[in-house]
């Protein structure tokens, strides 16, 4: 699908069919193409715990304020942050190294530069919840291009979610990201302001 219309196509879809089915290949593809957001120093402070079957969704949608969305749903996404993705800064030197990006004799400056910047706690969170952000919007975006509805929700219990799941200490539900058939026929998108309303030039 050409990029406008796709932009112009996404919208939030609340009513799923509940006989709608999406493949394992199919959600894999479309988190791969997730992962191709962008990140601070492309450490990629995301995780995806993609959530399918039916009792499992279901204890998602409890934690979810029993939002019907997500038992409706083909497929319910939790964007997770990760606090620790300033642990992969070697791998992330080594790689920019291997493609001329950085001289081998920086690899252990860039190594020590990422985990003092991340050694604060705020810093981690902050960064994983853009990132985070950054991957879930992408996720839509390629869902939408292979013809699925979705839906970003925030309306959740993310300690309830944590234990459900028994997520990781090093990792937080950001948000969940519905993925499946609309139910409705197609919908023109919602109101938007216009650019003049939400961009100012230079300065205010």
């Amino acid at each position: 699908m050409e990029l406008n219309q796709l932009l112009e196509q996404r919208i939030s879809v609340n009513n799923f069919d509940p006989a709608g089915q999406i493949s394992r290949e199919q959600l894999e593809s479309i988190i791969q193409a997730a992962t191709s957001a962008p990140s601070a120093y492309n450490l990629q402070h995301w995780h995806f715990l993609a959530v399918t079957d039916k009792d499992r969704k279901l204890a998602l949608k409890q934690a979810a304020y029993n939002q019907q969305k997500i038992e409706d749903a083909a497929a319910a996404v939790v964007v997770l942050g990760d606090l620790k993705a300033f642990e992969k800064a070697g791998l992330i030197a080594d790689d920019l190294s291997a493609k001329g990006y950085l001289p081998e004799a920086y690899k252990d400056n860039l190594i020590n530069t990422l985990h003092n910047a991340y050694s604060n706690e705020s810093t981690q969170r902050e960064e994983a919840i853009r990132a985070a952000s950054f991957a879930a919007m992408t996720l839509m975006l390629a869902a939408k291009n292979d013809g699925f509805g979705t839906c970003p929700m925030t309306g959740f219990d993310p300690q309830a979610v944590r234990e459900t799941f028994n997520i990781p200490a090093h990792l937080f539900p950001v948000l969940i990201v519905t993925i499946g058939q609309e139910l409705e026929e197609t919908r023109p998108q919602k109101f938007r302001q216009s650019v003049e309303q939400v961009t100012t030039f230079n300065g205010f």
